[in-house]
This record gives C-alpha cells, sequence and structure tokens, in this order.
C-alpha cells in the first residue's frame, strides 16, 4: 500500500508539473504565431520534427533505461551500482550527443532541402548543441526516476519551460525583423539554456542529497569490469527502446516529408503546404496536454515496476500494469471527449480563429490510441519485452506511411488524411501489445471494463457541456466570439464538464477513495460532501 501511495504522489507531482509545462507551451503557441505568422510557425514545425527525430535517438532511451538498471540496484540494495550507472551512462550518451550534434550542424542545409522548407536550416543549427545537454539531461532524470525522486525532476521540468518560453519568445521577436529564417532560430535558442539550466538544478540536488558518498566508499578491484558490464546493460536497454521512440517520432517525420510533398502533389503552393502544416503542429501541440498526464503514469509506473520484474513480484507487477490502464482511460477518455466537442472554442480562444479546429474535431480519437500504446510500451520495457515493442511500432509506421500517401494526396483530404494515418498507426500496436502482454504475465485485461465507467461518465459530461452550450450560441449572434469570450467559455464548460465527470465516476465506483489518499489524504477535503459521502 505504501508503494501504491509513493507512485501515486510521485505521478500526481509529474502530472502537476507535466500539466504546467504543457499549459506554457499551449499559451507560447499563439504568442509565436503572432510573432512568425502562419507560414513561419510551419518552418518552425518542420524544424522541432527534425530536432525531435535526432532527440528521440540520442536520448529517449536514456532516461528509461539508466531508471530501470538504477531502480534494479536501488531494489537490491547496491546504492553503489546506482551511481556507477550515473557516471558510466553520462559518459556515454555525453559522447553520443555530441556526434549527433556535429551531425545536425554539418547536414542542416541538406535536412532543411529535404524538408521543403530550406529556411529551417538556421533553426536546425541553433538546436545541434542542445542534442548534446538534452543527453546529460535525460540521464540525470533517469537518476532522479530510478531513485523515485519525482520532486526534483518536476521542477526541473518547469524551470526549463519557464525559461524555454520566455528566451524563446524573446529572441523570436528580436530576430525576425531579419526574416523568417532568423525568426525561427531565435525560437529555437530558449531550449537549450532551459535544458542547461535543469541540468545545473539537478546536479544541486544530487550533491545535496550526497548520492555519491556510498560510490566514494567503492574499493572493488576490478573497477573496470564493473563499469562494462552496468554500460552493456544500459545499452541493452536502451537500444530497443532508442529505436522504438526513434519510430515514434518518426512518425512526426513521415508527417513532414510525405504530408508536405504529398500537399504539393495535390496542387497546394508551397506557402499553402506551409501554412497546412502549421495547423497539424497546433493540433498536436493540443492533443499533447493530457498526453503529460499518461507520460508521468508511465513514468512512475516503470522502476516501480521494474522492481517487482527483479524481486519476482508478478501478482504486484499485475496490479500495478492494471491500475495504470485504469488511470490512462480514466485521463484519455474524458480528454478527447472534451477537446473534440470543444475545438472550436478552444482553437479562437488559444489561436483567435477556429481555422483547423476540425482537425480536433474528428482526430482527437488519436489521444486515446496514444495513451494505450504509451503505457503498454512502458509495460513491456518493465517486463524486458523492449524488442516486441519495437516490430509492431514498425508495422504501425508502415501502415501510417502507405495511407498517408494515399489520403494526403487527395485535395479535398489533404491534412485529415494524417488523422486517418495516426489512429491506424496506434491501433495496430496496441492489439498485437494488449495480446503480448496478457500472454506473458498470465493475466486477462478485459478492456471493456476499464473504459466503461470513464465512457459513460464522459457521456454524461456531453450532455451537459452540449445543453449549456445552446444558450450561448444564441449569445454568440449578438456577442462576437473574441479570444476573451472564448477562453471564458472554455473554462466555464471545463469546469462544469469536469464537475459531472468527476461526480459520475465517483458514483460508479471509477474512482475510490483508497485511489486519492494514495495521492494525498487531503485532497478528499476540498471535494464537496455530497460528492464525499458517494466515495467507496
Amino acid at each position: 500500500m505504501r508503494e501504491k501511495s509513493s507512485a501515486a504522489k510521485g505521478m500526481f507531482m509529474l502530472s502537476l508539473a507535466g500539466m504546467m509545462v504543457k499549459v506554457m507551451s499551449v499559451v507560447y503557441t499563439p504568442f509565436l504565431t503572432v510573432i512568425l505568422g502562419d507560414e513561419g510557425y510551419g518552418i518552425y514545425s518542420k524544424t522541432t520534427e527534425i530536432f525531435l527525430f535526432v532527440y528521440a535517438l540520442s536520448c529517449m532511451g536514456a532516461q528509461p533505461a539508466v531508471t530501470k538498471v538504477v531502480a534494479e540496484y536501488t531494489a537490491l540494495d547496491n546504492p553503489k551500482g546506482a551511481v556507477k550507472t550515473l557516471r558510466v551512462a553520462s559518459r556515454f550518451y555525453g559522447f553520443l550527443g555530441i556526434i549527433l550534434a556535429s551531425l545536425m550542424m554539418l547536414l542542416a542545409v541538406p535536412l532543411s532541402k529535404f524538408a521543403e522548407s530550406p529556411d529551417s536550416a538556421l533553426g536546425i543549427r541553433v538546436l545541434a548543441p542542445c542534442i548534446i545537454i538534452t543527453s546529460l539531461l535525460a540521464v540525470l532524470r533517469g537518476f532522479m526516476q530510478g531513485k523515485n525522486d519525482m520532486t526534483t525532476i518536476a521542477v526541473s521540468q518547469i524551470a526549463e519551460q519557464i525559461l524555454n518560453v520566455i528566451i524563446s519568445l524573446l529572441c523570436a521577436y528580436i530576430l525576425i525583423h531579419s526574416g523568417i529564417e532568423f525568426g525561427n532560430a531565435g525560437a529555437q535558442v530558449g531550449t537549450s539554456i532551459g535544458a542547461l539550466f535543469a541540468c545545473f538544478y539537478i546536479l544541486y540536488v544530487y550533491e545535496r542529497k550526497h548520492y555519491s558518498r556510498e560510490a566514494n566508499k567503492d574499493i572493488d578491484a576490478d573497477k573496470k569490469r564493473r563499469n562494462k558490464h552496468i554500460l552493456q546493460k544500459v545499452i541493452r536497454y536502451s537500444v530497443p527502446i532508442t529505436i522504438s521512440a526513434g519510430l515514434q517520432n518518426f512518425g512526426g517525420i513521415v508527417d513532414m516529408l510525405n504530408v508536405s510533398k504529398r500537399l504539393l502533389v495535390a496542387g497546394f503552393t508551397s506557402s499553402e503546404a506551409n501554412t497546412l502544416y502549421g495547423l497539424l503542429g497546433k493540433y498536436k501541440t493540443l492533443y499533447g496536454v493530457p498526453l503529460v498526464l499518461i507520460t508521468a503514469i508511465g513514468t512512475t509506473v516503470l522502476p516501480s515496476l521494474a522492481k517487482s520484474i527483479v524481486l519476482k513480484e508478478r501478482k504486484e507487477a499485475k496490479q500495478k500494469i492494471s491500475y495504470a490502464l485504469k488511470m490512462a482511460f480514466m485521463i484519455a477518455i474524458p480528454s478527447a471527449v472534451g477537446l473534440s466537442i470543444l475545438s472550436r472554442e478552444v482553437y479562437i480562444a488559444l489561436y483567435g480563429s477556429d481555422r483547423g479546429s476540425t482537425l480536433m474535431l474528428y482526430g482527437s480519437v488519436v489521444l486515446v490510441l496514444m495513451s494505450v500504446t504509451q503505457i503498454q510500451s512502458t509495460v513491456l520495457q518493465g517486463i524486458n519485452k523492449l524488442y516486441y515493442v519495437l516490430g509492431t511500432f514498425s508495422i504501425g509506421i508502415v501502415v501510417k506511411i502507405i495511407v498517408n500517401y494515399i489520403l494526403v494526396g487527395i485535395y479535398d483530404i489533404n491534412v485529415y488524411g494524417v488523422i486517418v494515418g495516426n489512429c491506424l498507426w496506434h491501433l495496430i500496436p496496441a492489439i498485437l501489445n494488449h495480446r503480448k502482454i496478457c500472454s506473458i504475465m498470465k493475466m486477462r485485461m478485459p478492456i471493456i471494463r476499464l473504459t466503461i465507467k470513464p465512457i459513460i461518465a464522459s457521456l454524461a459530461m456531453t450532455m451537459l457541456i452540449m445543453i449549456l452550450k445552446q444558450p450561448l450560441e444564441v449569445i454568440y449572434r449578438f456577442i462576437p466570439l473574441t479570444r476573451i469570450t472564448a477562453m471564458i467559455v472554455v473554462v466555464f464548460l471545463v469546469a462544469a464538464g469536469g464537475f459531472v465527470y468527476l461526480y459520475v465516476m465517483i458514483v460508479l465506483g471509477g474512482i475510490r477513495k483508497s485511489d486519492m489518499e494514495s495521492i494525498s489524504p487531503k485532497i478528499i477535503r476540498f471535494i464537496p460532501r455530497f460528492m464525499r459521502i458517494k466515495l467507496k
């Protein structure tokens, strides 16, 4: 029970930090769009996709791999091994980061031309040093995650994003006067500075908590051999995770290359194609907000699950898997429904126009599928079936490429074809991963039972929001829906809908008293009395 409570509190901390980071990112987007323009934001999105792909190759495998090794050593009461893992991984990923950053710097122009966006070359070069910094940051966060120190990770994420947003907007505003290419480059500056500050903060906490004292006492004569063993272990865990993460981020590269070229084939000009790609970027930014909560679930589950597996606690491992999926559906389903029915109001509130809101109206279902595959990937990593994840995502990405190629090239469908491609990209791995987990763990995970309560509660939420929207539609005839009025409407409807969703989930038993107490007993005090008495 104590371990579940610790995991829930860690998830709560990371969720809170992640939401703050994503809210800053969402608020940052309209300001950046005003500075760069729609076409400039499209170029910015392409630059970011290239960076994220290289970032995935250098860093995405680092944090979970280091987490898993550190968690295993910690579970076996071997703090020396945990600290050695940090040192060995830092050297390895620092070196890998230098190589990839150098390639990114040298190949910036060919990459920008390949992306049908020559103006993104300078931005790619500006982002290159960030690969080295984020490689080290991923290792540091992996160590803290393995030690279950989620607070340090959360604080570092918030500080990183605050600096990123402020510095990027400031540099973009100053440099846009020299052209879109320089404005785009300026918008990337804050990424490196924010990540560097996060590194310094985690190192400060590391020294303050004296994690290195145990390692300094190590007098092993066979030090080189142990370091080699740790490195082999980290690489063995990280390679399939890195390739899997690369495949997931390759989806963004597919969108950037395939979509841009197919839009030109469909009959759009280069400027129109960049603008449409910018709309796709806004759509991805929005559905990324609730995904932060799913990431937090996976982040807290991985070290806990790895510990259960290494200690051969099979029953506890099954409970943790079911709990993670339950929480994922509880968050993803209402989020997808809410983004869909409020897509127009959300777009006007954030971007000043409802252009592109139909992408969210029809495409929010992708959020649920992505949430499932994200948790499944974490589970399969935890039970040492990393290469299976790689195989399922490879199948999904091939299907996505084919679907995008066909549908995006049709003028009337254009970027909406990406929604279909993304759905299939995650649906296929979701089905295959589900069967594999059930087979290995010898457990049943009835999807209907896990989703029925969130679906019923989301339907109740939808009914209330649709009823409340009716009189608002009449008011819109007299009071135009501006950014300010749209923001007021969104906040009001989200609050009302969220209240109903919470109440129905409590009545149905989807949310229990133990779930809330595991996060913090104080939360229950803030719930209205008529809800408290319904808690089971």
